[in-house]
This record gives structure tokens, C-alpha cells and sequence, in this order.
């Protein structure tokens, strides 16, 4: 995770460093949600973060193997390995502040999760071999690169993507959740969550850095990107494909991973109202984006998941593998589809559709368990949308996940 936003004091601020290492002692003391639920009312969505452990559920549309290992760069207080770990034989996180590294560990030690650990380290200099993980992540981490060493921003991110790709495997992938420099909350006066300026990330960086030294008299070092902009970032880099998917609404707490590219979904998403705003007069505006400009709607997304490898092949493609093996029950991929966020780690959804209505869903689950109680993966503010009039059609196993599958009705 990012350092402390600037704009402490709002929801969007994690606590400060005192609160921190009060949290680190408390949970000593009493375990973790004890003493987590001491911000409850101070920082609420800080709190939320904490116990949403699906963070990387998008990871399901990889289809990687479990047998792989993951590493979490700039892991924060852990939320996003320890979800990775449902899934991966050996999850690890790094994070530069001793404190977060702390409260991760007593965390995962707490739940008996062994397969999960962290350790310190700045993401410059990764402690690991070449070639040792087949995916890393970063959620909320690329645009700090700039204020951990001197030097041009720019530069020092692909720095930074450059020792991820080190570490990784042939074959393996690198995964970056952030936020969208042309957002249109930003462009509708949301102020930005690193700087606690308006508009700031759609100047010109020439215009940024000169805002910047007048409001808080330092550089602009922060720099987010549109979607071209990190496929360029990306390549520049060093990868050979790069893909930029949409988290709607924000990669903290999104319901849907969509190509940025799909118009047809989005149009599909927003016409029908299908889609939680945070900030209202942004949301508004994308409904009237998406009747008559849905084209728009990736370029304005608030963020991204962008992922670079040899290859980017995810089971959003009607060409993927997995569709092969679907087909057995009768399925097939659609003319497009959607992934849906999953109630608990490790669940996803996969939704086809022909533009007006859903005819079928894929539900991935990686969890041991399935309990009765719970009849789909999505969460009800989804499923009562999106699985109306759908049937099972069949069950199958795919790289250690349950996979079932639903038709419409009438197909």
C-alpha cells in the first residue's frame, strides 16, 4: 500500500503514524480485529479495506497455476496477500514501513496462515532471486515510486517495474492497480487522494509541478497515466503485451473488471444502473456517457488494473482454454462478457451477455469449502441483477477451482 494520503482527515486517509503503532500494539494485546475495530468510526473505509480480502480476485481471470507463488509489492498492512493466499501455495507481501510489516505478520500468524508471510523491503531492491514468482502485484503503488528516490518520476516507476519483472517467472505476470490520470471524478472536482489538489492530475506536468510548488511547495512527483499511457509505461519497460482493465468503481472496492476496450459492456453496465458511484456527480455523468458516448467510459474509468507479460490471455477472451473445457456443459463464451467481484478470496464470476440481456455466468471458486447457505459467489447487490433467469448447466475443476456454470432458461 501507498504512505499515508495526503489528505488526512477524510475517509480516503489511512491513520496516522501514532494511531499505527497504537493499532501494532493493541493487536499484540488483543488480536487484530479487536483492535481494528477501534476505527470503526474514525476511518471507516480504512476499516473496510482491512477485511476485504478480495482485493485480487481479479488474479481468477489469469488462471494461474496453485501451485505458484505470488509476492504483494508495497503490501501495506496485508489485506492483498493474505487474499492471495486462499489461492497460492506461498503468498508473500513486502512493505517498506516497519509497522505495517508488523501488523501483517501478527495478522497472518493470528489466522494460522503459514503459507503467507511478510517481510520489509523497498521495491527497488526486492530480496528474492530472478525468476521466483509467477505473479506480483502492486495495489496503489506505482504512482508513489517518485517520492522514495530522487530522480524523474517517470523514470523511476519503470525502475520499479523493471526489479518486478526480475522476479518474475517465465510465463508469470505483473499486475498494477491505480488510479486513471483523465478520471472523471477528478476532472468534476474530487481532489486528488496523493497530492489533496483538484484537477491536478490532468495538467500538463510542466502545469502540475508549478501548481504544486505553490500550494505545497514541492514537486509533482505522483504521476498517474490514461490508458495509453501505461501501455507505453509498460513496454518501456520491457513487457511484450500489455492489457488495461477498468475495476469498477475504484480498486479498493470494486464489482466488475471489464476491458477497457469493451464498449458494448460498459454501455451494457451503466444503462442498466448496475454500477455503485462513490462520488455522485461522477456517476451521474457516466450514465449520460454511456447512453450517448459509451467509447468514452474506459478513458474516464477512475482506475485501473494494468497487466504486462510475454502474453495476456485472461478467460475475458473467447479464446481462452477455459471455454473449451465450459463447452462440455453446453456453454459458451457469449458474444461478451464481464467479470463480477466474489463475496469471500478467491471467488469470481464471469458474466456473458449479448449487449441486452446476461445469457450465462462462470462462478470460479478456489475456496475448500462451499456452504450451502451460499447459493452463488456474487454478492446480493450483484447476483439479484445479474443471475436472474439463469440455470446451472454444470460443474467442472480447473486448475484446484470449482467452476459452475449457469445458462438462461430459455437457451
Amino acid at each position: 500500500m501507498a504512505p499515508s494520503s495526503p489528505v488526512t482527515g477524510t475517509a480516503w486517509a489511512d491513520p496516522s503514524a501514532a494511531e499505527i503503532s497504537a493499532l501494532v500494539a493493541a493487536t499484540r494485546r488483543e488480536g487484530w480485529r479487536s483492535a481494528l475495530a477501534q476505527f470503526s468510526s474514525t476511518a471507516p473505509f480504512f476499516v473496510h479495506r482491512m477485511k476485504n480480502l478480495g482485493l485480487g480476485n481479479w488474479h481468477l481471470l489469469l488462471q494461474r497455476d496453485r501451485s505458484d507463488r505470488s509476492l504483494d509489492v508495497g503490501s501495506g498492512f496485508g489485506s492483498l496477500p493474505l487474499g492471495l493466499s486462499q489461492y497460492y501455495r506461498n503468498a508473500i507481501g513486502t512493505e517498506f514501513l516497519p509497522e505495517r510489516v508488523a501488523f501483517s505478520t501478527l495478522r497472518a500468524r493470528e489466522e494460522g496462515r503459514t503459507g503467507c508471510r511478510f517481510v520489509r523491503s523497498s521495491g527497488f531492491a526486492l530480496p528474492f532471486g530472478s525468476g521466483t514468482f509467477g505473479l506480483v502485484t502492486m495495489n496503489g503503488v506505482l504512482e508513489w515510486a517518485g517520492l522514495y528516490q530522487q530522480g524523474n518520476p517517470r523514470r523511476l516507476q519503470i525502475r520499479m517495474l523493471h526489479e518486478a519483472q526480475r522476479v518474475l517467472r517465465p510465463g508469470g505476470h505483473v499486475a498494477v492497480a491505480i488510479e486513471n490520470r483523465f478520471a472523471l471524478e477528478s476532472l468534476l472536482g474530487l481532489p486528488d487522494t496523493h497530492t489533496g489538489l483538484i484537477g491536478v492530475t490532468a495538467l500538463p506536468r510542466w502545469a502540475a509541478n508549478a501548481l504544486m510548488r505553490v500550494r505545497k511547495r514541492e514537486p509533482y512527483r505522483t504521476y498517474l497515466y490514461n490508458p495509453e499511457g501505461y501501455r507505453r509505461l509498460f513496454l518501456d519497460s520491457g513487457f511484450q503485451r500489455v492489457r488495461v482493465f477498468d475495476l469498477v468503481s475504484s480498486y479498493n472496492d470494486y464489482d466488475y473488471v471489464l476491458d477497457t476496450q469493451d464498449t458494448v459492456s460498459y454501455r451494457f453496465l451503466f444503462q442498466q444502473n448496475r454500477v455503485r458511484p462513490f462520488f455522485g456527480l461522477a456517476g451521474r455523468t457516466r450514465k449520460l456517457v454511456g447512453r450517448a458516448w459509451p467509447g468514452l467510459l474506459g478513458e474516464l474509468s477512475y482506475a485501473y488494473l494494468v497487466i504486462g507479460g510475454q502474453s495476456v490471455r485472461t478467460i475475458l477472451d473467447a479464446d481462452h482454454e477455459l471455454w473449451r473445457l465450459i463447452a462440455s456443459t453446453g456453454a459458451d463464451p457469449g458474444k461478451y462478457r464481464f467479470a463480477c467481484q466474489g463475496v469471500e478470496a478467491g471467488q469470481l464470476a464471469v458474466v456473458s451477455h449479448d449487449g441486452e440481456r446476461v445469457s450465462g455466468m462462470v462462478e470460479l471458486n478456489a475456496r475448500s469449502e462451499e456452504p450451502s447457505t451460499q447459493p452463488s459467489v456474487l454478492p446480493p447487490r450483484v447476483n439479484s441483477a445479474i443471475a436472474a433467469g439463469l440455470r446451472r448447466a454444470g460443474t467442472i475443476e480447473s486448475h484446484g477451482l470449482k467452476i459452475r456454470v449457469h445458462r438462461r432458461q430459455d437457451v
